[in-house]
């Protein structure tokens, strides 16, 4: 029960981890779960389980991270094209994982605040699942003079 114990709280530390490296909301989400779910596998899967709970929580990141990014570039390029845009890729157990980024309504623009604001709709597939469905809004400031 003990070394259980240890384990969890190894778990957890590597989640709290992958939060704290990444710098925005959703990443920190991505890399935290994969954290995770990849220490929980190493420990499961191989008989020295610190071992297992490093490695794993380690290429958790790694994937979690890799998922960010895929997601990150399906919203720029759906709002860039303002179209519809999806990312499939491979997973290293056979599987795959899917984004699509659809832009919701015109973008605006709002001139007292210097930014032009577009929702997006995301929705992450594993395996054929769905397993996250929302509406990002993402804003990206503007400057019209070249003083500060």
């Amino acid at each position: 029960m003990e070394r259980l114990r240890g384990f969890v709280v190894l778990i957890l530390l590597f989640a709290f981890l992958g939060m704290s490296v990444s710098s925005c909301t959703t990443e920190s989400e991505s890399v935290a779960l994969g954290t995770a779910v990849g220490a929980g596998i190493g420990a499961a899967t191989t008989k020295n389980k610190w071992k297992g709970v490093v490695i794993g929580g380690i290429l958790g990141a790694v994937a979690g991270e890799a998922m960010y990014q895929i997601q990150q570039r399906a919203i720029n390029e759906a709002i860039a094209n303002q179209k519809p845009v999806a990312y499939q890729r491979q997973t290293s157990n056979g599987g795959w994982e899917r984004v699509e980024a659809t832009p919701v309504g015109e973008p605006v623009v709002n001139p007292n605040e210097h930014t032009k604001c577009q929702k997006v709709h995301v929705r992450e597939y594993r395996n054929g699942k769905i397993i996250k469905d929302t509406i990002k809004e993402v804003c990206k400031g503007y400057k019209e003079t070249n003083t500060y």
